[in-house]
């Protein structure tokens, strides 16, 4: 058993844990969150004052209960989890891409590729990618959206927008079509 492995079983007895497969710790977080999200959220409307009620409801805050919908925070929180774990390291970026990880370590810095900082480490989001190389015009896209967060950024570059022929701004700058169209779609901030 590697060091790091002997460190982490230790980490975890110490806060009166063991250490389990990622397999077995997913199965018990799906099923703790499916019980944790009936448990957590009560009619919103009976813990409410009618005041907190009309306040929330003049910001657009939805309080009608859909026992059926979907948790916007678990909805955000798996759309993240999803992204980071199909991110690219800055090394294995530039494996595929034939640069070296300085150069995309400059990338990510100027902007032009849009990457994350998770626990002092970059993740670079995987959909800035074409085969061996990067999607057109990305650069210049990512650097328009280097103050959103990963999740907006992932929702806004994959969905579809009647401005670009019904087309996802990915699928657009993919097919080599203006640069400017895609500008002028940006999600406000």
């Amino acid at each position: 058993m590697s060091s790091e492995a002997l460190a982490d079983q230790r980490y975890f007895h110490v806060h009166g844990l063991k250490a389990v497969a990622p397999e077995r710790l997913n199965a018990a977080l799906k099923a703790a969150i499916d019980e944790f999200e009936a448990a957590l959220y009560g009619p919103s409307r009976t813990e409410l004052t009618d005041t907190e009620i009309a306040m929330l409801e003049q910001v657009g805050v939805d309080l009608d209960e859909r026992p059926d919908g979907t948790d916007p925070m678990l909805d955000y929180a798996t759309e993240f989890a999803a992204i980071r774990s199909t991110s690219l390291t800055p090394a294995a970026l530039a494996k595929e891409l034939g640069v070296t990880a300085v150069r995309v370590r400059q990338m990510i810095r100027d902007g032009s590729l849009y990457a994350i900082r998770i626990e002092g480490r970059l993740h670079v989001p995987v959909y800035q990618v074409a085969g061996q190389r990067l999607v057109p015009n990305i650069g210049r896209v990512n650097q328009a959206m280097a103050d959103l967060d990963p999740v907006s950024v992932q929702r806004w570059i994959t969905a579809a927008d009647p401005d670009l022929d019904d087309m996802t701004p990915l699928n657009w700058l993919k097919a080599g079509r203006g640069l400017d169209a895609v500008l002028k779609v940006l999600p406000e901030r």
